[in-house]
Order: structure tokens, then sequence, then C-alpha cells
């Protein structure tokens, strides 16, 4: 017999009640802060500037939103984009026909109404925040951090295969991360030379890659 229809198959076929849709208002929690850069707020352009995201208020109590010239667009629809839940933002029409900055905004003269997809909210202010700070001082210092590691990562995953555990449970993982760094330590020492001391090895030829870029007069990526 099929399950009812407020229940669907799971995994292990019990029949377990299905679970509900994510809310965009569910606030998501998480163990540590993290620090990455934003993407940059897309805009309509027009031939004077832009309105971005970001000059726009929002009132999430009443699901409502505010554009730079006062007008106030209907509440809001859940939508979902990529999988993911969303907030539908559209402004009236006749309000956007007659508004001054329409080019700016809209970013054509069809007379339509500005569309925002918004995040839940608790998304939507860590990335208003980030989008912010990174162009503050304090904020790329702090990332600098991240960066000057992530070529490391990169070295250990694709030379070292750190991506796929070899060992069962959290101990022996560990150790497998401990000598892949010792490995990584090891092979980078073994390309190094002292200070003052002329390297007479022999250097590594060139790839075809390499050639070619500069057969072609072209940028080689390091």
């Amino acid at each position: 017999m099929p399950p009812p229809a407020t229940t669907r198959p799971c995994g292990c076929g019990t029949g377990s009640p299905a679970p509900a849709p994510p809310s965009p208002t569910r606030r998501p929690t998480w163990p540590s802060p993290r620090t990455g850069p934003g993407s940059p707020a897309p805009a309509k352009t027009g031939p004077c500037g832009s309105v971005t995201k970001d000059d726009f208020s929002y009132d999430w109590d009443t699901l409502s939103a505010t554009c730079p010239r006062g007008v106030t667009s209907p509440p809001w629809k859940p939508a979902r984009a990529d999988g993911h839940p969303r907030w539908s933002v559209l402004f009236p029409k006749p309000a956007c026909r007659v508004c001054d900055d329409r080019v700016r905004c809209t970013g054509d003269t069809a007379g339509r109404g500005r569309h925002l997809t918004l995040m839940p909210q608790p998304l939507h202010e860590i990335q208003s925040r980030t989008r912010k700070d990174q162009d503050t001082e304090t904020w790329q210092r702090h990332y600098a951090l991240r960066t000057g590691c992530e070529a490391t990562i990169s070295e250990t995953v694709r030379a070292h295969g750190l991506r796929r555990c070899r060992y069962r449970g959290r101990a022996k993982t560990h150790v497998q991360h401990v000598l892949t760094a010792v490995g990584t330590n090891i092979a980078r020492l073994s390309e190094s030379t002292s200070p003052g001391i002329w390297d007479t090895r022999t250097p590594r030829s060139p790839t075809r890659f390499r050639r070619f870029c500069e057969r072609h007069l072209m940028h080689h990526p390091r």
C-alpha cells in the first residue's frame, strides 16, 4: 500500500514523515565565526550609475522594503533559488514608471517594477555586513591570514591526497593529517637551499603548458 499523503518513504523504507521544507525565517547557527569575501551586490546598471540592493531598507517584521525614493513594496512572497529558500520582492509598476531613477534602478525603459531576491534575514544580514566590512583595512588584514594558507591546503589536497581519509576514526584521521603535513614540509625543504648557497641543481624542464604560454607571449600562472 502506498504511504499516506503526509508521509513519504525514507532511505530505510520505514515511511517516516516527510521533513518540512526549509523556512526563509529559520535562523541557522554556526559553531565558530567565519571570514570570507562576499560577492558584490548585483546592480541594474544605467547611464548615470546604479541602485544596488544595499541601497534599499528592509522591514523584516512586516516583510516590506523601501526604495531610496521612499516607495514601499507589497509584502514579500516566499520563493526558491538554486534549491534554497528566498524572498521575492516586487515593487509596483505604476510607482516605478514615474520614478526619476527608473533607468538607474531597473535598467530598462519597459516600465517594469524593480524586483529583488533576498536571502533569509540572518543570511542577508551577514551578507550585507560582510560587503561593508571587506572594504576596511582591518578586515583585509584579518583575511590575509587565510589567503596565506590556501596554497598549502591546495597542495596537500591535490598532491598528497588529504581529501581522502585512509582510516576510520578521528584519532587515526588526525595522524594522517600530521603525517601529510610532515611530508609536505619535507617536500618543500628538498626544493629549497640555505641562504648564501648557490643552487647547482639542474632546473626542471618546463611543462608543455608553460612552453605554449611562452611561445604565444601569454602570462603563465604560477
